[in-house]
């Protein structure tokens, strides 16, 4: 579904899992003082600038290899959890903008041959921080890295063929058209040919001592934190800041008092009643949650009873959405497409044009009924001697989930059917949704939809089935969706010619959606994000949204002490 990290998705967020919303409670804690006394704050003087950046593990390594999913990368909240400080993409996919994408190590890119043909012109004048030049055969190697293995293509990158033109450009080619799987492609790390090729088997590369192109390198490392200093010989303009320190906070309430006791600078997190908890602390504390996609309850449609589709429909019916988001300050999803909205109002098919989503108790209950339920004396409906009754798995970390299931728990109850919680870890829930192990779960793998496609690619794309206890390696359709019509019509929009074509593909995509609810739609959220302004300034914001504003090499850039 994210991430993560991300991964986001696919989609960015999906591709790591681990790179999705992280949740701080309101509470503080007096426990955290303990997490906090081993790390000084952030300081700031003449021309020295370190800014601290909260993140969550439940168990920081030293890892940084950009493409295994339980990486340190992941305390930083850039898409797809892969850490752009250190290893760049070719583009910065723009998650707020929608559309207005970031040139990177690619400063321009051309499709042609039907979008079959993708060639990237390279930026000149790059360096790995270990001095050795940046080229284009770096760039050839990573993807051929991904090519030859599988586990780490996360993003589920796939091409045919990639190779060097000149000094600086690289041909990609591809079987079918493939523009519609851009921001993948294009977000992919880029790592270095005269490392990475004698590191063995790169599936088991900690990478402990990264060798990257970004703005910043690796500079020290505990296993509480770690500092990133900025590359001083940067191919754009070095950031003003001189170094970041990433702390590990393994429970919310501890994240919570960092940023309300202003010993963190910036982080990527929800925060409950923001307004009395965060904002009223000091005038140089923001938080924004720019909308970036959907979520809800994501059903494991190989168990019963959400692979009954009447199952689905009552909850969808039956549940209060506003209710259900403003338990975490989120906005109720609207259009029954699922896309978000606004931001997609112009995609929608025409038939669902400002048809949403409406609450229904009674045509819920009728809907069991005409399906063979019947309500038992438990107050629950059944069928075939067991009761309507499944769980839902997410991290016990992730506060503002359990605020939104609290509240799915007593709704689900009103109309017969019983939902239980069943928390994990924030490191295990990716491993159980990607081999459906679970009944259903909300927020993971969950990320933004930098494009309309990308939205249902990612969520319910029957090409992309696996059998239950066969891992999803990009944790794209983890729902397990099966239908002929609609793995047909995935395979047509990447052969679409026009603008047309694919917009008419993606209406009847959307109809497979409303009719066959693969998943449920609850709220839309934003990338949370807190920040001070009492040492930097150039943050995003409402009036200048440039960027999503979690922590990101783009943002950081952009940074100017004060």
């Amino acid at each position: 579904m994210t991430t993560p990290p991300s991964s986001a998705r696919p989609g960015l967020a999906r591709a790591q899992g681990p790179a999705r919303r992280t949740v701080l409670s309101g509470a503080l804690a007096a426990s955290a003082g303990f997490v906090l006394a081993s790390c000084s704050p952030s300081a700031s003087s003449g021309d020295s600038t370190t800014l601290t950046v909260c993140g969550q593990s439940d168990n920081l390594t030293q890892v940084f290899n950009p493409f295994l999913t339980r990486s340190a990368n992941a305390l930083a909240y850039t898409p797809a959890g892969q850490g752009g400080f250190i290893y760049e993409p070719l583009v910065q996919i723009n998650t707020v903008d929608i559309g207005k994408d970031i040139p990177w190590l690619a400063k321009s890119w051309k499709w042609s041959d039907g979008n079959k043909k993708l060639t990237l012109t390279l930026q000149t004048g790059v360096k790995w921080t270990d001095g050795k030049p940046f080229s284009a055969e770096d760039v050839v190697f990573t993807y051929e890295l991904l090519k030859k293995y599988p586990g780490l293509n996360l993003a589920g990158v796939a091409f045919d063929t990639v190779r060097v033109r000149g000094s600086g450009e690289v041909i990609m080619t591809f079987t079918k058209p493939a523009e519609q799987f851009f921001t993948n492609i294009m977000s992919t790390p880029i790592v270095s040919q005269h490392v990475w090729s004698k590191v063995g088997d790169p599936t088991k590369y900690t990478d402990n001592n990264p060798v990257g192109t970004g703005p910043f390198k690796l500079a020290s490392f505990s296993s509480q934190s770690f500092v990133l200093d900025r590359n001083e010989d940067y191919w754009q303009t070095k950031a003003e800041i001189t170094s970041i320190r990433f702390i590990a906070f393994k429970d919310n309430q501890s994240m919570t008092n960092a940023l309300v006791q202003g010993q963190v600078d910036w982080g990527g997190s929800y925060i409950a009643d923001a307004d009395k908890t965060y904002l009223a602390r000091s005038k140089d504390n923001h938080y924004w949650a720019p909308q970036a996609g959907t979520d809800g309850l994501i059903p494991n449609l190989e168990r019963w009873p959400l692979s009954d589709i009447a199952v689905r429909q009552a909850i969808s019916l039956g549940v209060d959405r506003k209710q259900i988001a403003a338990a975490s300050h989120d906005s109720p999803a609207t259009s029954v497409t699922g896309l978000p909205m606004p931001a997609y109002e112009g995609e929608v098919a025409p038939q669902y044009k400002g048809v949403n989503f409406t609450q229904d108790k009674g045509k819920a209950e009728r809907t069991l009924k005409d399906a063979g339920y019947a309500k038992g004396g438990d107050g629950y409906f059944h069928k075939n001697g067991k009761r309507v009754e499944f769980s839902i798995s997410f991290p016990s970390s992730a506060t503002e989930i359990a605020s939104r299931v609290q509240v799915l728990v007593s709704q689900l109850k009103d109309i017969g059917i019983k939902l239980n919680v069943d928390t994990t870890s924030a490191n295990d829930i990716n491993v159980l949704t990607a081999r459906g192990d679970f009944d259903s779960t909300m927020g993971y793998p969950v990320g933004p939809a930098p494009r309309a496609f990308s939205f249902y690619n990612d969520t319910m794309n029957p090409n992309l089935y696996y059998p239950v206890g066969k891992s999803t390696p990009t944790w794209q359709n983890i729902e397990r969706f099966r239908n002929a019509e609609a793995a047909d019509l995935f395979k047509r929009y990447s052969e679409a010619a026009t603008d047309k074509d694919r917009q008419d593909i993606l209406n009847k995509i959307q109809q497979v959606f409303v009719e066959e609810l693969p998943w449920i739609p609850l709220f839309y959220w934003g990338f949370y994000a807190d920040w001070s302004t009492a040492k930097v300034t150039g943050f995003p914001s409402v009036a200048d949204p440039y960027f999503s504003p979690v922590p990101n090499p783009v943002v950081a850039l952009r940074l100017k002490p004060r």
